[in-house]
């Protein structure tokens, strides 16, 4: 009696479900398949889908900065090429500064190139990727296809058969057991489908996510070949001009080792009229070393003079200031104007040339001059080695500070090797300068503050001199450095 009790219970909720709930039993190919795990794989190729596209997303956002990196190379290079090309033109073109700028510019000639490389391997890499996205697209698409047709099917089939009632369907059955069984089966085929109809929407939503993937890579893939032709393009023409750089690079060389040599012949045959060679050279080698030492003290006593620099730059910006106004005011004459500029020249360091109107004598580093003693620079024992600039404006001209600083020596501070009269200014920062053979007449002495507007001396002839000029030296960290390195 209670079973008869619970298949009655059983066939009267059946009924209130509704008369008009039909459904039929799937194809052999929907009951082969489990819904729920068809429906947790297609998800799973969802998040795979969504994780490729975040992927890609990332290379592209990558890149797009090396895309970036590699421009603003390429702006470098030309303002490297733009400042070698107007040295070469100028009048007093320097080839071992010159050829310093065209050896940085065939570096970033080679970084580029580098650069470029790998741009194509990228973009090598990214083309595979997307024939990847596109094949899966093509057979998420076909898998797609065949998930409709297999529900377009069931649906179709409830269709033809929605004239038969779930009563009519129990009413059939033999017995209220075989009712309840077929009556059940029916209703977990309609959850079937209803899995079915979410692995669906889930591929529709993973074939979007690829379709757009696709899209956003073939026009990233884009913009880099077309960065590629356009940076290639560019290098070209560089690689074109630095090839004719280079050339008038070697003219100017032979222009500058004529030169050297000319002047290292005036320069012996000098000595050699005032004769005492071989005593001149050992006094300056005494000369030479007791100036090694004089800087590394003075470089101690550095700390001690910080607050009379920083007061010196002061002055020195005020007197800028100053020098600004004036010139602005002088505008109304082009030729003062022209004059005007080149005196009031000034390098990064804040230094400028130590006379106003001068001839350069002697330049800076390794020489054929036998009165130069012998130094070592950057690793590499020169014999004779001049650790300055010369040049000239006449006995007496005036002589300023190249820049803001204190005097930490002043008179003849290398006797007995040298009776030279001199000036030495620290600028702070480990940088000092030399300033020698001025007149015997002192005119600052250790403690002043000086400023590119500071008369420190004058023009002269004494020490181990061939005629009245300057003799400009830097001293940095307790290095002799090229003077031309700070001026403008």
């Amino acid at each position: 009696m209670r079973r008869r009790s619970h298949l009655a219970v059983t066939l009267v909720a059946l009924l209130t479900v509704g008369w008009t709930a039909v459904t039929i039993q799937p194809s052999g190919s929907a009951l082969a398949a489990d819904p729920q795990a068809e429906l947790a794989k297609t998800r799973a190729q969802l998040a795979d889908a969504q994780s490729a596209q975040q992927s890609l997303a990332a290379t592209l956002e990558r890149q797009r900065s090396e895309l970036s990196q590699l421009q603003r190379k390429s702006a470098d290079l030309d303002q490297q090429l733009d400042l070698a090309r107007a040295e070469l033109e100028a009048v007093t073109a320097e080839y071992e500064r010159v050829s310093g700028l065209l050896a940085q510019v065939r570096e970033q000639v080679t970084e580029i190139e580098t650069r470029i490389a790998e741009l194509h391997a990228q973009i090598d890499a990214l083309d595979e990727q997307l024939i990847a996205v596109a094949a899966d697209i093509t057979r998420r698409t076909a898998a797609l296809e065949d998930r409709e047709a297999l529900l377009e099917d069931h649906l179709r089939s409830a269709y033809e058969r929605s004239q038969t009632s779930l009563l009519e369907v129990l009413l059939s059955a033999k017995s209220l057991d075989e009712a309840t069984t077929q009556a059940g089966y029916l209703m977990a085929v309609s959850d079937q489908d209803a899995m079915l109809a979410d692995e669906i929407r889930s591929i529709r939503a993973e074939l979007e996510t690829r379709r757009q993937t696709l899209k956003d890579g073939r026009r990233a893939l884009a913009d880099a070949r077309a960065v590629a032709r356009d940076e290639e393009a560019m290098l070209k023409a560089r690689r074109d001009e630095l090839t004719v750089l280079e050339a008038q690079l070697a003219e100017l060389r032979v222009a500058a080792d004529r030169k050297r040599a000319e002047q290292e012949a005036a320069l012996n045959a000098a000595l050699e009229a005032k004769g005492n060679v071989e005593q001149q050279i050992v006094q300056n080698e005494e000369a030479a070393q007791a100036a090694a030492r004089l800087a590394a003290q003075l470089q101690q006593q550095a700390a001690a003079q910080q607050a009379a620099i920083e007061e010196a730059k002061r002055r020195a910006a005020a007197e800028a200031e100053a020098r600004r106004k004036a010139a602005e005011a002088a505008a109304r004459d082009a030729a003062a104007r022209e004059a005007a500029a080149r005196a009031n020249a000034t390098s990064g360091y804040g230094f400028r040339w130590p006379e106003r109107s001068f001839r350069v004598t002697q330049e800076w580093g390794p020489t054929g001059f036998a009165l130069e003693p012998p130094y070592t620079y950057r690793g590499t024992y020169y014999p004779h080695f001049h650790g300055g600039i010369d040049f000239a404006g006449g006995c007496g001209t005036p002589i300023y500070s190249a820049g803001a600083g204190v005097v930490v020596a002043s008179g003849q501070p290398l006797m007995p090797w040298d009776s030279g009269f001199g000036v030495v200014v620290d600028h702070g920062g480990g940088i000092q300068t030399w300033y020698w053979h001025m007149q015997a007449r002192v005119v600052v002495r250790p403690g002043t503050i000086v400023t590119s507007e500071s008369v420190i001396g004058y023009e002269g002839s004494t020490g181990m001199s061939t005629g009245c000029h300057v003799h400009f030296a830097v001293n940095h960290n307790g290095v002799w450095e090229n003077p031309r390195a700070y001026l403008p």
